[in-house]
């Protein structure tokens, strides 16, 4: 059980936000499905290339690149958590494309125990999230997507089923190397509940991305802004009450915090791409960092490190992001380009017209 908790504890400091954590189902929705996104702060909206990893980032950055391209990616969690993606993309002869994927996360085997602790069996936990998306490109710069998630869920005794989509439209202006776009992640709900009749909300989440570079430079921005309906996602902090000993009562600070409270909604990343091969990710996230940093030691929670190599049809991403006391969270990624491995038939001379 202490595995779990503290998975979620870390998950709900990462992703959600103090005044909403805890209190949605399906929260797993919101981990980073590759490499390269966990090394870009965990979420990214503006990567438009070949990685199909990004569809469930943002399904408009579906495009015709990423054709034939299947991608398997896992994160490696403290506690023998594990979590990974699978998807690939392909384009039909229809217009646009589309991907498909499975996510999952099993939390491991756990002794059940009685009120006293005495052992009287064992159980599992783990979700899964099934998706399909599609992405269309209308003119030369503009975009839409959209996913649909079937998701499922088992923890312990209780189970839920739930349906979501995300839906994004975004413009990609290569001849001035600019990427904007807007995202409403996991609109839905449940329609199996864990318990009949207690319907619980999933993690909706309405984000933006802006991303530039510069002609002939290897470098390029990005930031991403999550949480836009909720303007306060800081912690609820004891220590920013004041106690009055001759009142005997309690005072908030009167410090209003709003930098802070505007860069806990704002993740900055930096992609270095070298000849194309190499890819250099660093990034800072200002939420992930003010949640899990402690006074009591020295850490570095909100910075996250990622290292891609791109070689013919195979790409691989490793990324890590520090946790306090010692812990790492690990993510592996590997992209196949499969049409790569089929050689065209060619056509013997003497045959040609």
């Amino acid at each position: 059980m202490k595995r779990i908790l503290f998975f979620l504890s870390v998950l709900y400091t990462q992703f959600a936000t103090a005044q909403i954590g805890g209190s949605v189902s399906y929260d797993f929705l919101a981990l980073p499905p590759s490499a390269r996104i966990a090394a870009l702060g965990g979420t990214n909206l503006t990567i438009v290339d070949h990685d199909p990893s990004v569809q469930l980032s943002n399904p408009a950055a579906l495009n015709p690149a990423m054709n034939k391209m299947a991608m398997f990616g896992t994160g490696i969690y403290p506690g023998g958590i594990d979590f990974g993606n699978a998807s690939y993309v392909r384009n039909f002869k229809i217009p646009g494309t589309f991907g498909f994927g499975l996510q999952y996360i099993a939390y491991g085997n756990f002794k059940e125990t009685d009120d006293v602790a005495n052992v009287i069996g064992s159980f599992t936990a783990g979700e899964m999230n099934a998706y399909a998306g599609y992405g269309y490109q209308f003119g030369k710069i503009f975009s839409v997507g959209a996913n649909a998630k079937f998701v499922y869920s088992q923890l312990a005794h209780w189970s839920s089923v739930g349906m979501a989509g995300d839906l994004a439209v975004m413009v990609n202006d290569t001849a001035h190397h600019v990427t904007a776009t807007i995202v409403a992640k996991n609109l839905g709900g449940q329609f199996k509940p864990y318990t009949k009749g207690v319907n619980e909300p999933i993690p909706f989440d309405l984000q933006a991305g802006l991303s530039f570079g510069f002609k002939q430079v290897p470098f390029r921005f990005h930031f991403t802004f999550h949480h836009l309906t909720t303007w306060d996602i800081r912690y609820d902090n004891p220590a920013d009450q004041q106690t009055n000993l001759f009142l005997d009562s309690s005072q908030t600070k009167p410090k209003q915090y709003i930098a802070d409270k505007l860069m806990r909604h704002i993740i900055i990343g930096i992609e270095i791409n070298i000849k194309k091969i190499v890819r250099i990710d660093i990034a800072y996230n200002h939420l992930r960092q003010q949640e899990l940093s402690l006074t009591t030691r020295r850490s570095i929670p909100g910075i996250s490190f990622g290292l891609g190599l791109h070689i013919k049809q195979i790409d691989f991403t490793y990324a890590l992001e520090p946790l306090p006391q010692g812990q790492v969270l690990n993510y592996l990624t590997l992209s196949i380009n499969t049409g790569g491995f089929i050689k065209k038939k060619t056509v013997p001379k003497e045959t040609r017209m």
